[in-house]
């Protein structure tokens, strides 16, 4: 096999019912920390973790090219379905809710000490991001922790970042270099948990409930959500009936992780060309934070579990 180069920009991409290209400047690395989310009391907060468009509805990704890794993280402790959580439930409380995006872009700016840790999204304490496929030598993992107590960011080896986009979503993610793999299905697979001594313990105050993406409306004109109001439903597998109807995508639950399949790994073809949607710098979004020797320093791999 040929080796695995894992390199990856540390800045993810904006979330919301359309794309978007503003990024938020203020985040752990250049203001405050984030407060972390953590149980009230002994039990882990149910949480379903949210896929990205790109990765939900299959497009072909390129080989020697980016893939965008986005995620962001959603409290079920109310909900018995994906399909019941509000819009409203997932950006920042309404005391510091805008109509205009780009005038909440800039009150998190100027104040982010009081408006980040305002947002309703769950802000995990550990997160592992795992590509697995029958492709690979061995998993490529991307990992990212921060000190429940300080908000600190204390495990930062592989360049999973973290950011509040203006929507008030903290969202999580990297940019994964496909450069020498092979053609191939690829499985994104997600686990959360919280840094103790140190170290990401998986299941520590967060259980994966559910895999989750947008729902979009199959006999409506293209982007238009299903039902706007409450724009999530459970990925599922390919035998469900949400898959034949919605082409929701392939995903579930399998023990502690939430996964998505992507769409396959392709060579790129004579004109070259980035994949489609696959999001060279973020769609604008200030996607410029490579890793390493400019993005060329392999990142780590490794498990903490």
């Amino acid at each position: 096999m040929k080796a695995r180069r894992v390199s990856a920009v540390a800045v993810v991409i904006l979330f919301g019912v359309v794309s978007c290209t503003c990024m938020v400047s203020a985040h752990e690395d250049e203001g405050t920390p984030l407060m972390i989310t953590a149980p009230s009391g002994s039990d882990p907060i149910s949480c379903a973790v949210f896929y990205a468009d790109n990765m939900v509805y299959a497009p072909q990704w390129r080989l020697d090219n980016y893939v965008r890794i986005e995620a962001m993280v959603l409290d079920m402790s109310e909900y018995n379905s994906t399909r019941d959580i509000w819009t409203t439930n997932v950006s920042l409380y309404p005391s510091v809710d805008y109509a205009d995006g780009l005038e909440q872009q800039a009150a998190i700016m100027a104040n982010s000490a009081t408006v980040l840790p305002m947002t309703r999204m769950v802000s995990v304490s550990y997160i592992e991001i795992t590509v697995v496929s029958d492709e690979l030598d061995e998993p490529i993992v991307f990992e990212a922790g921060w000190d429940p107590l300080t908000g600190e960011k204390v495990i930062e080896d592989n360049c999973l970042g973290r950011e509040v986009n203006k929507a008030g979503h903290v969202i999580y993610g990297t940019l994964w270099d496909t450069t020498g793999l092979d053609e191939g299905v690829y499985t994104v697979e997600t686990r959360l948990g919280c840094v103790v001594d140190g170290v990401g313990v998986i299941g520590e105050w967060y259980s994966v409930t559910n895999a989750t993406g947008h729902l979009y409306n199959p006999e409506g004109e293209e982007g238009e959500l299903l039902t706007p109001d409450h724009p999530f439903s459970d990925i599922v597998d390919e035998e469900h009936l949400d898959y034949s109807t919605y082409k929701i995508g392939v995903g579930g639950l399998d023990g502690d992780a939430a996964w998505i399949v992507l769409g396959p790994l392709i060579s790129q073809g004579p004109g070259g060309g980035s994949g489609g949607d696959s999001g060279n710098d973020g769609e604008g979004g200030n996607g410029n934070g490579n890793c390493g020797d400019g993005g060329n320093n392999p990142g780590n791999i490794k498990r903490s579990r």
